[in-house]
C-alpha cells in the first residue's frame, strides 16, 4: 500500500470545508439582496449585491474616499466590481471612478442612463443621486436624503438593517 503525501490531508479538508461553505450558500442561505448606502462625504455612491453575488456600485462619490468606503464594506480578497453606473457625470457622483477602477476590477461601466437589471434587480435612475431599486415586490428609493447604513430585501420587502442585530 503506498502512503499519500502529507500535504494531502489539510488540502482535502480545506476542499471538504469550501464545498460546505458553497453547499451552505446554494441550499440554506436565504436569497436577499443587499444595499449600503456609503458614507463618501458630499457625494453619493450606494453598493449592491445580488442574491446571486453580482456586485453593483452606483455613483462613486466626488474623490477616492470612495476606496476607504468600498473598503469596509466589501471583504479583502473582493477585488472585482460587475458594474458600475452613474446617475450623474458631475463629480459628486463619478469623481471617484478613476480610483475605483485603478484598485478594482470593473466589469461593466454604465453611464448616466435609465434603467439597469441584474439577478432579478432593476435600478431606475430618476435624476442625479435619485434612483429606485426594486427586488421582487419590494422597492427602495434611493437619494440625498436616504440615511447611510445597510438594507437588505429578501423580495417581499426593503427595509434598513438593524445595526445591533449579526
Amino acid at each position: 500500500m503506498t502512503r499519500l503525501p502529507a500535504w494531502f490531508y489539510p488540502t482535502l479538508l480545506g476542499g471538504l470545508i469550501v464545498a460546505n461553505i458553497n453547499i451552505y450558500q446554494a441550499l440554506v442561505a436565504p436569497s436577499v439582496l443587499r444595499v449600503t448606502v456609503l458614507e463618501v462625504g458630499r457625494g453619493s455612491a450606494v453598493l449592491l449585491r445580488t442574491p446571486r453575488g453580482t456586485t453593483i456600485l452606483v455613483d462613486a462619490g466626488p474623490d477616492a474616499g470612495i476606496l476607504r468606503a468600498l473598503g469596509t464594506t466589501l471583504p479583502p480578497w473582493e477585488r472585482t466590481i460587475n458594474a458600475v453606473i452613474l446617475t450623474s457625470t458631475k463629480a459628486a457622483f463619478a469623481g471617484g471612478l478613476p480610483d475605483v477602477q485603478k484598485r478594482y476590477t470593473v466589469a461593466h461601466s454604465f453611464p448616466s442612463g435609465s434603467r439597469f437589471a441584474a439577478d432579478g434587480v432593476s435600478i431606475e435612475v430618476h435624476s442625479a443621486g435619485v434612483f429606485e431599486i426594486s427586488h421582487g415586490k419590494a422597492s427602495l428609493r434611493i437619494s440625498s436624503t436616504t440615511p447611510k447604513g445597510d438594507y437588505v430585501s429578501d423580495g417581499d420587502a426593503l427595509q434598513k438593517k438593524n445595526d445591533d442585530a449579526p
